[in-house]
């Protein structure tokens, strides 16, 4: 049986640092890669990405094109990690981040978790706290953090 190991993506230039890192770190033998991108509810729409409507489109082009992005970036994560020979699945969450990376990692049973950091300033932390912290607080899991800048 494969172990489960959860990449947690945001859809930007970061994403390809932490599929370097399932590459470096995880063998397609022994890991089934799961991605993972959390989107804002404020920028959710209908019942997933294939279900956005013409009205939707029409009345909030903002969250359209949030929901386009995110489902671009799963894809191609998913693209690039079978290119690799992983089994691998991709899932677009509707919630809080946090919330979707603690609730897969825990519903899959994770090996691992790899995400990236944001690296905030002291401000940016304050006003907007460490999703990876807060993630590390609330699995029993290893979690793998990127701290390298995009």
């Amino acid at each position: 049986m494969l172990s489960p190991v959860l990449i947690a993506i945001d859809g930007s230039s970061a994403c390809q640092g932490l599929l370097e890192l399932a590459r470096q770190y995880c063998q397609p033998n022994r890991h089934r890669l799961h991605v993972l991108l959390a989107i804002d509810g404020a920028f959710s729409l209908s019942d997933g990405p294939g279900a956005i409507s013409l009205y939707e489109q029409q009345e909030f082009p903002a969250a359209t094109e949030e929901q386009r992005h995110a489902v671009g970036a799963v894809q191609q994560a998913l693209k690039s990690l079978r290119g690799f020979g992983f089994e691998s699945e991709g899932k677009l969450a509707q919630v809080d981040p946090v919330a979707a990376i603690v609730s897969e990692a825990q519903r899959l049973d994770c090996a691992l978790i790899l995400m990236g950091h944001r690296h905030l300033n002291r401000l940016g932390r304050l006003l907007d706290p460490s999703i990876s912290n807060k993630v590390i607080d609330q699995v029993n899991c290893p979690v793998l953090v990127d701290s390298r800048k995009a």
